[in-house]
């Protein structure tokens, strides 16, 4: 992904407001070269999604992103809500791999399945997902 469409980005996921806040951070905090995402992308198998992750490098920022939120959310989620907490990302998981199917939008249906992913993170991380806020 070229400098301008990296702006780009960030500017559309200002535009889509706070949820997406920490995202658009993450995307101009970034260097422009190499992006790596929460995974090592040496062991990804070929025509994975790991794959298709690692060589998109959009995917492999939300993919950072939604790492990082993760940890935090699981830093901020008290034990008894541990399990919904995992439950979710396991969800979130087989459901991002669903898109492997949709040949012609792939990449906007894994940046989709991310981008939805990071907003319910901050859910957690704001501690209103299950506080009932």
């Amino acid at each position: 992904m070229r400098r301008t469409e990296v702006g780009t980005l960030a500017l559309v996921i200002a535009a889509l407001g706070a949820p997406f806040a920490p995202c658009a951070a993450q995307v101009q905090a970034i260097p422009p070269r190499h992006v790596a995402p929460s995974f090592d992308c040496a062991k990804a198998r070929p025509g994975s999604i790991d794959q298709v992750i690692c060589k998109d490098r959009e995917l492999a920022i939300l993919d950072r992103t939604m790492g990082l939120d993760y940890e935090r959310a699981k830093l901020q989620t008290p034990p008894v809500e541990a399990a919904n907490l995992l439950r979710e990302q396991r969800e979130f998981i087989a459901n991002r791999n669903k898109c492997m199917k949709r040949r012609e939008d792939r990449q906007a249906c894994i940046a989709f399945a991310y981008e939805s992913r990071i907003a319910r993170l901050g859910e957690w991380i704001d501690r209103s997902a299950w506080m009932g806020e």
